[in-house]
């Protein structure tokens, strides 16, 4: 339990990075606000997760170099992509992960609001880019997200 918290915590440093190198970098500024809605999405759940982190005593760092890093290096291979094929190996790569933490919340026996919070912030974002993919805005996916957790901090 505590590995899969602490993991999916990183998992958010890293999503702040990578979103936050496209907010500063896509040459589509009109997607500004989708950046910014992804960043908020991916700090709320980073705060939240920490309540959790501190209540069980699990060591971690806001600051993480490698997953900044990493966040940086991935979304640098990825920004030039045209919007279509970004928006489908956005898909692809959020697809696992929302499957994969939709799984731990069915196996959990504690922590049940955590593993639902990590698991519902991947589906807003897998959400979100499968509304993109038809033409839509994926924002009020992301913005539903926000206001559903945002009381919890």
């Amino acid at each position: 339990m505590e590995k899969r918290i602490h993991s999916a915590y990183r998992g958010e440093i890293y999503g702040i990075s990578f979103f936050t190198h496209f907010a500063n970098n896509y040459t589509n500024k009109s997607l500004i606000a989708l950046w910014h809605s992804l960043i908020q999405v991916e700090r709320l759940t980073a705060d939240l997760l920490e309540i959790s982190l501190n209540k069980n005593n699990i060591e971690y760092d806001r600051n993480d170099s490698l997953m900044n890093a990493k966040g940086i290096k991935d979304a640098s291979a990825w920004i030039n992509l045209p919007w279509s094929e970004l928006v489908d190996t956005l898909i692809n790569w959020v697809e696992p992960y929302e499957r994969q933490y939709r799984l731990w919340v069915i196996e959990t026996t504690q922590e049940f609001e955590t593993f639902q919070l990590i698991a519902d912030h991947e589906t807003a974002i897998f959400q979100c880019w499968k509304s993109e993919q038809i033409g839509e805005s994926g924002i009020p996916k992301l913005q539903a997200f926000i206001a559903k957790y945002t009381d919890k901090l």
